[in-house]
């Protein structure tokens, strides 16, 4: 008899429990969901470095410079970056660097930006669409007093924080 009573409790007990996941589900169905999480992301521009020419001897070597100087720069790119880039769709960390080629017209003709990460391809393009925005001439870099073609890189460190928002 007791076996009978357990057999029937027990049978009745996965009823109901199935009962339970057959509502939970019905409910999850009708509920919109969305995106609670945020993103934040700072970043610190290391500077600005010339890549010297190897033809050039260095007594003759005179680096090129940005209008302004490398604070002004330093200021204009951070507001580029800034206002160009949507920070939320990014989690990013790290060190990261744009390399300028400059001719000796003081004008970009080439940019390049990494490391080239898992997923960073569109972050990289918007690097590079930063700095493109910058339309100032820059003052070339002179090897016994000529102008020369020459190469900067931009160094920039960042750091993100991601947190979930659901439950505020």
């Amino acid at each position: 008899m007791k076996s009978l009573l357990f057999s029937v409790c027990f049978l009745l007990s996965f009823w109901s429990f199935a009962q339970n996941d057959v509502e939970e589900t019905s409910l999850s169905e009708n509920i919109p969901f969305m995106d609670a999480t945020s993103s934040t992301t700072g970043f610190s521009i290391r500077g600005v470095y010339q890549l010297k020419s190897a033809s050039c001897n260095e007594a003759n070597f005179k680096s090129l410079v940005y209008p302004g100087g490398t604070d002004k720069f330093i200021k204009e790119l951070k507001k580029k970056l800034e206002l160009s880039t949507n920070w939320n769709t990014y989690v990013i960390n790290g060190l990261f660097y744009i390399k300028l080629e400059i001719t000796k017209n003081g004008v970009i003709s080439k940019i390049d930006a990494g490391p080239k990460v898992a997923n960073s391809e569109m972050f990289l393009k918007d690097l590079k669409d930063a700095i493109s925005k910058l339309k100032t001439t820059w003052i070339p870099a002179k090897c016994n007093g000529n102008a020369i073609d020459s190469q900067a890189i931009i160094k920039i460190d960042f750091s993100s924080m991601t947190y979930d928002n659901a439950f505020n």
